[in-house]
């Protein structure tokens, strides 16, 4: 059967699979002008929130706003810039420098590869290439062949430049694709090892579970071996006045602010680094100790929709109950675990501002008042900690909720 196609605003036709990747939603499909001759068809609604995370310039199409375009005419834009993609470039200024210098995330690759790799003889697929330096690891170890597979080209470009000035192309090709989208021909045939990096903020903000689950089901030998092996999502309960002071209107100098916070946001979990500031200069006390919410083994597992989790948490310090933040730790054998846990990156700058931490303001749901009511606990009290996930699982809720006389007993 034929697809319908309508005109997108750059002149050429694509089908509503197309717009829904290119657009992330149906609004412009909606009002697209229907190719002359093309079938009508009728669909039942698809929510894109089920879809898996698409990185920037990943998929058939991406958004190409040129950098050089976002400014006037009078301003000054380097000639390596102006073509160059505007999201591409906020993307690579905003975490990607952070990310490479993050060394002791690139040692974990290093050594656990180094315990895997045979040389001359281990074939390796890595997902999600990036600039490449994790190819680039593989290929210096003595890795028989090297296949990366990237979705944004113009990274595809740049890595293959990388591999190139390191003189690894005889044996790296990168391939430029989606991991979903890509044959076993375009790769040349199955390795051995799975490599991945697509972890942000949260464990599966990027949907590594799916992609890697995908990639080790079609792409890679039966029983291979994936680095990193295993992840653990953590959640935490804190009191800090630091965060308080940034995120609630209180009183000053007699004025009463307190009705602002009506429009306080205690729904969204965001990344520490849009409040400004890094978790572990701030002043907190946790809680609670780290609360793991969430077990992955990318060996094995498969991607389906988590439930939501009630887990009965026991407090261990007197104080109010602010924020929820998120952690996350992945492990691989012969390496030291990677942790985004502020303790774990007080001395590592560059993890603070790729990775960070998810924040979540928190109020007591028992009341409906026009402001949010804090949530207070004692030592060695009980509560409920319930985790919600999105239904592609890239993002969570929390919500804490005090117990009833009877429910501690």
């Amino acid at each position: 059967m034929a697809k319908e196609k309508r005109y997108d605003t750059d002149g050429q036709l694509y089908t509503r699979d197309e717009f829904l990747k290119y657009y992330g939603d149906l609004k412009v499909w909606n009002s697209a002008k229907r190719q002359e001759g093309s079938p009508k068809v009728f669909h039942k609604t698809v929510q894109n929130d089920e879809k898996p995370f698409v990185p920037t310039g990943g998929g058939k199409r991406s958004k190409k706003t040129a950098f050089g375009d976002c400014f006037e005419r009078n301003f000054f834009v380097p000639s390596r810039l102006r073509d160059k993609c505007e999201d591409f470039i906020g993307t690579v200024n905003d975490w990607h420098y952070a990310m490479l210098n993050d060394h002791p995330r690139n040692e974990h690759y290093l050594n656990a590869l180094k315990a895997v790799i045979k040389p001359g003889e281990t074939t390796c697929l890595e997902i999600g290439a990036g600039s490449g330096i994790l190819t680039c690891i593989a290929a210096s170890l003595g890795a028989k062949r090297v296949v990366a597979i990237e979705a944004n080209a113009q990274l595809v470009k740049l890595a293959r430049q990388i591999v190139q000035a390191n003189g690894y192309e005889d044996r790296v090709t990168i391939v430029h694709g989606m991991s979903d989208e890509v044959s076993l021909e375009e790769i040349g045939g199955k390795a051995d090892v799975l490599l991945s990096e697509l972890f942000g903020t949260l464990l599966l903000s990027e949907s590594a579970l799916a992609y890697i689950a995908q990639a080790r089901r079609d792409l890679v030998k039966p029983n291979p071996i994936v680095v990193p092996q295993r992840a653990c999502q953590f959640a935490q309960l804190v009191e800090s006045n630091d965060l308080v002071s940034l995120t609630s209107a209180r009183q000053w100098n007699g004025i009463d602010l307190t009705p602002f916070n009506a429009l306080q946001d205690t729904s969204s979990l965001v990344f520490s680094k849009v409040h400004g500031f890094r978790f572990s200069t701030i002043k907190h006390t946790m809680l609670t100790d780290p609360i793991p919410v969430l077990s992955v083994d990318f060996t094995k597992d498969d991607a389906k929709k988590i439930p939501e989790q009630r887990f009965r948490v026991t407090i261990k310090e007197s104080g109010t109950m602010h924020v929820v933040i998120a952690t996350w730790e992945a492990y691989s054998e012969g390496a030291d675990k990677i942790s985004t846990h502020p303790d774990d990156t007080r001395d590592n700058l560059p993890r603070d501002m790729h990775w960070g931490q998810g924040i979540q303001l928190i109020e007591d749901t028992r009341y409906n008042n026009q402001t949010p009511v804090p949530v207070t606990v004692e030592k060695g009290e009980e509560v409920d900690l319930v985790v919600t996930f999105s239904k592609n699982n890239v993002t969570m809720q929390f919500r804490v909720e005090k117990l009833n006389k009877d429910e501690t007993q």
